[in-house]
């Protein structure tokens, strides 16, 4: 029987009601729709120039992972953090690392290769967290859109670090203290844990479910592969891949949607620190809390709406710290910071309800600045959200309250009835801009990779 496609993406009863269900998914599209519109990143522009070899390395490699992404299809998958058939996979990343340049490269691809044919351990864990990497080479059962599949699917990637990106995150987080008293300002409760090592790259090859739509741009290992609770963690953020999303989707969309006093323009210099720290500060807002916060109860009550209000708090704090602390000392302007952070609601709230834990946590944030009075909903010049950005920064310093005296206070029953209040199912707010944006097909950025395939001997 053919799949059903969905052809309201914001059909958010209907759409949740199938969350989890599309284990058999074969389409390169999720959620399924009537039509995409696409946009082009080539990834050959942060290739290492290391070979053909080298190349034709990384296409074995991509044919391994696609096989065995087809075999999960056909018969699912053996354990949480293994293939069916791992030898292929693992065989096709020693090749790999017969080609990379640096020792501690070539190390690294040897024990994910190990991990892949025999299983992680914390031996390997923790070497890998001790290798300074330039190149990073991944494969593995890695997670997809938790509204798809709650396990990981056949995923492999390879990324270079940037150097002028992992400068910036060291400055930003020699500020912890800072931020530390800032959120004991907003309430006297708050604390914050320590952020696990946030790597800062540019995408050069991907394979397998990560090569489909729509595209991450971080992975956070080895949680995502499957390994819980492992003191030796890492985030992977592909820097290139944010930068398509940003000037094909979430621009656009603020410039149609939005007015206010400043507006994305992910080209305009003043912007280009903010998407990776928007990320970093995203990242260390999930590790806000208080000494009392446990998600079990509202976990069990309602593991959905937590999981919303879990990427809200990582939203709110995140985007707080960004602008309220590290922009005046990095010399950035916190309006930026606020017009960068509502244009990604809009791309997030562009891919629909019900589908992603993350698109419905920033409609909740829109609808509460919209039911606060902190965004209007305006028709003046078409539909529009106007507002000044520090207004909509005392709505983040409210809502972030909120959050802090429900989700992270453990109250389960109130942070459920802030999810019914503001969430999608009480869309009246923000009725009229789901509406607009519904008009309009998906919107995704296509990876193209023909230096994956380049021939040994290529036509000049």
């Amino acid at each position: 029987m053919p799949e059903e496609r969905t052809a309201d993406r914001f059909d958010y009863e209907h759409n949740l009601g199938r969350t989890g269900s599309y284990r058999a998914h074969r389409s390169a599209f999720w959620p399924p729709a009537d039509s995409y519109t696409l946009s082009c990143l080539d990834l050959a522009d942060a290739a290492p120039r290391l070979g053909d070899g080298f190349r034709q390395s990384l296409a074995v490699l991509k044919s391994a992972v696609e096989a065995e992404w087809l075999r999960v299809k056909e018969i699912g998958i053996p354990a949480r953090r293994r293939f069916n058939d791992p030898l292929p996979v693992a065989e096709a990343m020693r090749d790999l690392g017969k080609h990379l340049p640096g020792k501690a490269d070539r190390r690294a691809i040897e024990l994910r290769a190990n991990a892949v044919q025999d299983g992680y351990d914390d031996t390997i864990l923790q070497e890998l967290a001790s290798l300074e990497e330039e190149f990073t080479v991944v494969a593995g059962q890695v997670s997809t859109w938790y509204g798809k599949e709650t396990r990981g699917l056949p995923t492999a990637f390879g990324c270079r670090g940037v150097e002028e990106g992992r400068l910036l995150v060291a400055r930003a987080l020699a500020e912890k203290d800072e931020a530390a008293a800032y959120l004991r300002r907003l309430h006297a409760d708050l604390r914050i844990g320590d952020l696990p090592a946030f790597g800062v790259a540019e995408l050069f090859f991907m394979a397998g479910e990560g090569n489909l739509h729509p595209k991450h741009i971080a992975y956070f290992l080895p949680e995502d592969e499957g390994v819980k609770y492992s003191p030796f963690k890492k985030t992977y953020y592909f820097g290139n891949t944010h930068r398509a999303l940003l000037e094909n989707i979430s621009a656009p969309l603020a410039a149609k949607f939005l007015t206010a006093d400043a507006q994305l323009d992910p080209a305009d210099p003043r912007f280009a620190a903010i998407p990776t720290l928007g990320v970093l500060s995203h990242e260390l807002g999930h590790f806000v809390h208080r000494p009392a916060t446990d998600f079990k109860e509202l976990n069990a009550s309602d593991r959905w709406a937590s999981v919303v209000l879990q990427e809200v708090a990582a939203d709110v704090f995140g985007i707080l710290i960004l602008a309220d602390v590290w922009a005046p000392r990095l010399g950035i302007d916190p309006a930026d910071c606020i017009a960068y952070y509502l244009a990604e609601c809009l791309r997030y709230l562009d891919r629909g309800l019900g589908h992603f834990p993350d698109s419905d946590g920033m409609f909740l944030q829109l609808s509460y600045f919209a039911q606060l009075g902190a965004l209007e909903v305006s028709r003046e010049n078409g539909l529009r959200l106007v507002g000044d950005s520090s207004t909509v920064l005392a709505g983040l310093r409210s809502l972030a309250r909120v959050l802090a005296d429900t989700l992270l206070a453990g109250e389960a029953g109130r942070a459920v009835r802030l999810h019914r209040s503001f969430g999608p199912s009480t869309a009246a707010p923000l009725a009229a801009l789901v509406e607009e944006l519904g008009r309009t097909p998906l919107k995704s950025v296509e990876y193209t990779q023909e230096h994956v395939y380049a021939a040994a001997n290529p036509v000049a």
